[in-house]
C-alpha cells in the first residue's frame, strides 16, 4: 500500500482541492484541523481520517509535538502538505525534526521564511535581480519626506507584521493617492513603532494579474508548469481569485522558471505577477510557497501539481507535463465572485456585459462544488449561514 498524505488545514478550498486531487488517485488522505465546525473540507468523501489537532495560530509547538506523535503511527512515512502560510512556515522551521516522520520538499534553509515575509521577499528580489514594483522599507531611521518625494502615486502601504498593522489601521493594507495621504499613514506607523512597506501600484485592471505555477522535484528539475490569468478577485483589486482561466504565455513561463532557478526553489510554488498594460513588463507581486487555491483548475487542465508532488516524494515515476496549449477551463468561486461583482459594478470597473462575457466563455472548475463530492458544499453553506447569523445577532445587540 502506498504512503498516506497528511493535509494540514481543512477550512479552505485550497485543502479541499488537494484532498480531492489525491483521493481521486486512490491516495489515503488524513485531514488535520483545529476547529471542525468551520473546516468544511473535512466533509469530503475522499478524507479517510479526520483529525483534531492543536491550533497553529495559538500553539505552534503543540502542533509540532502532535505531528511527531502522529507520525510515529505509520509504517511508511506519509507525505505532509501545507495549505496555508502558517503551516508552511511551521514545516520549514521544524524541518529537521519532522523529516524523521514525514516526506516533504527540502527547501533551502531560510528561503521559505523570506518568501512568506513581505520584507524578506523584497530583499530576495533585490539580491536575485527579480523585477518588482518600486518599494521602500520604512522603519525608525527612514525619512518619510524622502519616501513621499520619490514614490509614484497611487501607492500602497503594507505591513511587515500584519496583525499589528490591522490592529492599528483596521485594514490589511492602505492606499495613498497623494503625498499628504502617504505622509499621514507613515507618521502614524512610525509613532506606533511599526515597520511598513510602501510599494508602487502597477496600473491596470485585475485581469492584468497572472500566475506561474511550477513543481521542482527533489533533483532540482522543473517537472510540471503552467501559466494562468486572473479575471476577477475578492476583495476586488487586491485579493484572491474568483475567476481565473488557463492562458499560456511563453514569456511569462520563461520568466517564472528563471526566477525559481535563481532562488534554488524546491517543491510546489506559485508566483503571482502583474503585467504593466503599457510596457508589457511582468512585475513579481508575491510567491506562494504552499498549495494553491487554484488546484481544481490545474487538475482540470491535466497538470496535477498535488499528485506530482506526492509521487515525487514517495519515489513513484510520473511523466513531466508543461502545459503550453490553451485549455477551456476557468476556476470559479461562485460565492465570492457574486460579492466581487457587486463591488465591480458599483465602482464602474466592469459593465454587465463585461461580467457575463468571460463567465460564459469558459467551462467551470468550481472551487467547492463537485458532482462526485457534494457534502463539502453543504458544509460550506452551513459555515456561511453561521457567519451571517452571528453578524445579524451582533447588529441586534448593538441596537
Amino acid at each position: 500500500m502506498r504512503p498516506a498524505a497528511i493535509i494540514l488545514g481543512a477550512n479552505f478550498y485550497t485543502a479541499l482541492g488537494a484532498i480531492r486531487s489525491l483521493g481521486r488517485r486512490g491516495v489515503e488522505v488524513h485531514a488535520l484541523d483545529y476547529h471542525f465546525p468551520t473546516a468544511y473540507a473535512l466533509a469530503s468523501r475522499y478524507v479517510k481520517k479526520r483529525v483534531l489537532c492543536p491550533d497553529i495560530n495559538q500553539d505552534e509547538q503543540g502542533l509540532v509535538e502532535f505531528l511527531v506523535e502522529y507520525g510515529q503511527g505509520f509504517s511508511d512515512k506519509p507525505v505532509l502538505m501545507a495549505t496555508g502560510d502558517s503551516y508552511a512556515l511551521m514545516l520549514s522551521r521544524n524541518a529537521g525534526l519532522l523529516a524523521e516522520y514525514y516526506l516533504f520538499p527540502a527547501m533551502p534553509e531560510g528561503l521559505l521564511e523570506q518568501i512568506v515575509d513581505k520584507k524578506g521577499l523584497h530583499e530576495l528580489a533585490e539580491k536575485h535581480q527579480l523585477q518588482v514594483p518600486k518599494t521602500y522599507i520604512v522603519g525608525p531611521e527612514t525619512d518619510p519626506e524622502l519616501v513621499a518625494a520619490d514614490m509614484p502615486y497611487p501607492c500602497i502601504i503594507k505591513p511587515a507584521l500584519s496583525h499589528m498593522f490591522v490592529k492599528i489601521f483596521r485594514a490589511k493594507c492602505l492606499f495613498a493617492n497623494n503625498r499628504e495621504e502617504l505622509l499621514k499613514t507613515l507618521n502614524t506607523a512610525l509613532e506606533s513603532k511599526l515597520e511598513v512597506m510602501v510599494q508602487e501600484v502597477i496600473p491596470g485592471f485585475d485581469d492584468q494579474m497572472y500566475v506561474y505555477d511550477i513543481y521542482v522535484n527533489r533533483e532540482g528539475r522543473a517537472t510540471h508548469s503552467l501559466t494562468a490569468q486572473k479575471l476577477r478577485q475578492f476583495p476586488i483589486n487586491f485579493g484572491s481569485s474568483t475567476l481565473t482561466h488557463h492562458l499560456h504565455d511563453d514569456r511569462l513561463a520563461a520568466i517564472g522558471l528563471d526566477y525559481m532557478k535563481r532562488l534554488n526553489y524546491r517543491g510546489y510554488g506559485e508566483i503571482e505577477f502583474k503585467k504593466h498594460p503599457q510596457t508589457g513588463d511582468f512585475y513579481l507581486i508575491e510567491i506562494n510557497a504552499r498549495l494553491s487555491t487554484l488546484n481544481i483548475l490545474f487538475d482540470k487542465c491535466g497538470v496535477e501539481f498535488t499528485y506530482a508532488m506526492y509521487c515525487d516524494l514517495i519515489g513513484a515515476p510520473i511523466p513531466d507535463y508543461h502545459l503550453t496549449e490553451d485549455q477551456p477551463w476557468a476556476f470559479w468561486h461562485a460565492y465570492e465572485d457574486v460579492i466581487s461583482l457587486i463591488a465591480y459594478l458599483r465602482t464602474k470597473q466592469l459593465t454587465l456585459s463585461q461580467v457575463i462575457r468571460p463567465w460564459l466563455s469558459h467551462r467551470k472548475a468550481h472551487a467547492i462544488l463537485a458532482a462526485d463530492d457534494l457534502m463539502p458544499l453543504f458544509a460550506f453553506c452551513r459555515v456561511i449561514l453561521g457567519k451571517v447569523l452571528a453578524k445579524f445577532k451582533r447588529l441586534i445587540l448593538r441596537k
